[in-house]
């Protein structure tokens, strides 16, 4: 099977897993290699036994955020991998180069892992999927902001509608199409200026993204409505200075502008009432399920300066360090015989081969002792 050892890995082939291999970023001759398929970012142990296990020990803590992090880049990824030689090609999109940037940096810090410094690696791959967090959410920001205004502007052509119509009558009577959509804009006015203080999940979840952006614009439109009625209902009243109590009016011989100007940032700002609301994704939806925003802090690197240099051939930094066999290959008959010693055991010999005892050489060196008689 292809992709069993160091030296199968190559661009073109396939690994053990079945998948094309894309790109290779490093390759020590049986000791190990980094690669990515078209799923994520590989790693094939050294092809000694004894090392390979060592290497995954090593590596081992490091596997939940290398999920993490492939988790996060799945998306953007297309049916296969950014520049791979072998098989159709397509047309690289703006996700394919944002996930093969990200790949290449994981795939440094795995290299730095394997040299034995799994600490510094750890610290890398944090930074990684911070930053990818933070790409992610960025992008729903902008999701937020185009479904906040896409809302905003179907109410506004909604109500429009609905006063041309002259259906359902109050509509257009009390002016609600216009207050509706005056409120409408200004809850999109106070989504836009504090959206870098909100809070805003990842593209990842998009569907609380549309409906948070939604309600509060709704809110808004609502609230506009309801400060519309507290007004020309005379249930509250508000006087500036010395002139009388302010009175609202849209249409008609009896407006004056200073009225309609009124009228028109009463309803402005009650768009604003979405604030009131606090953040719904906050206490209705991530609260709730026990979730919290992904996002990790950074992390300095200790080095044991006891701990013996580890690297490629120790990544744990053993003080033993695993016994790395040269070769693998089967002995062959020469190396056999070369094991067995000269003596001649269990051969029948002429008996012109055969030397008496008596006329063997005479033995040198020990300790000569006296005869005792």
């Amino acid at each position: 099977m292809n992709g069993e050892r160091v030296d199968d890995i190559a661009v073109g082939r396939t690994d053990y897993t079945g998948l094309d291999i894309g790109t290779v970023y490093s390759k020590v001759p049986r000791v190990y290699a980094v690669y990515s398929n078209s799923d994520r970012v590989m790693i094939q142990y050294a092809d000694d036994e004894s090392l390979a296990t060592e290497q995954r020990l090593a590596l081992a803590h490091l596997a939940p955020l290398r999920g993490e992090i492939n988790g996060l880049i799945d998306g953007w990824r297309s049916p296969r991998t950014v520049g791979s030689e072998t098989g159709p090609t397509h047309r690289a999109s703006a996700g394919d180069a944002r996930a093969k940037r990200y790949d290449r940096r994981t795939a440094d810090a795995l290299i730095v892992a394997l040299q034995g410094d799994q600490a510094s690696a750890l610290v890398l791959l944090e930074a990684i999927k911070r930053e990818i967090v933070e790409e992610r959410t960025s992008t729903g920001r902008v999701q937020y902001v185009v479904t906040a205004g896409f809302v905003a502007l179907a109410i506004f052509c909604l109500f429009w509608a609905f006063n041309d119509l002259n259906f359902p009558r109050f509509v257009s009577r009390n002016n609600t199409w216009m207050a509706t959509s005056i409120g409408c804009l200004g809850a999109f006015f106070s989504i836009a200026i504090g959206i870098r203080g909100r809070t805003i999940q990842t593209d990842l979840r998009l569907r609380d993204n549309l409906v948070d952006a939604g309600l509060r614009i709704v809110i808004g439109a609502i609230s506009a409505v309801v400060l519309f009625a507290l007004f020309r209902s005379e249930l509250f009243k508000l006087t500036l200075g010395e002139s009388g109590p302010i009175t609202l009016c849209i249409a008609g011989a009896e407006c004056t502008p200073p009225q309609i100007d009124v009228a028109i940032i009463v309803a402005f700002l009650a768009g604003f009432s979405e604030r009131l609301v606090g953040n719904l994704l906050d206490t209705r939806l991530v609260s709730p399920l026990g979730e919290s925003p992904a996002i990790v802090q950074p992390v300095v690197a200790k080095v044991d300066p006891a701990r013996p240099a580890a690297d490629e051939r120790n990544p744990r930094g053993l003080t033993a360090p695993p016994r790395v066999s040269r070769s693998t290959a089967a002995p062959t008959d020469d190396d056999f015989n070369g094991q067995v010693d000269s003596c001649l055991c269990d051969v029948d010999l002429e008996d012109g081969e055969i030397t008496e005892d008596i006329n063997l050489p005479k033995a040198s060196g020990g300790v000569e002792k006296s005869s005792v008689h």
